[in-house]
């Protein structure tokens, strides 16, 4: 399974730039840059994290999440 971020793609909807977002956040811009271009795998992300990112963005935590490959044993691939 792979999982990736939309942060971007939701943080431009809102019209927040990437130095506003670690504002309201205090994440550290590079670290939501990396977020944002995928170079840190989700499993390394702490959950409060995407909490206070989605909090900040006002979306819902699940609306910054991609699934994509799910294989599921004994059911397959969709």
């Amino acid at each position: 399974m792979t999982i990736k971020f939309k942060i971007k793609e939701k943080r431009e909807e809102k019209g927040i730039s990437l130095r506003e977002l670690g504002e309201i956040t205090g994440i550290d811009r590079e670290y939501l840059s990396d977020l944002e271009n995928n170079k840190i795998p989700a499993d390394e992300v702490i959950f409060a994290e995407m909490v206070v990112i989605a909090d900040a963005l006002a979306f819902k935590i699940t609306d910054l999440y991609e699934l994509g490959n799910i294989e599921i044993k004994g059911v397959g691939s969709f």
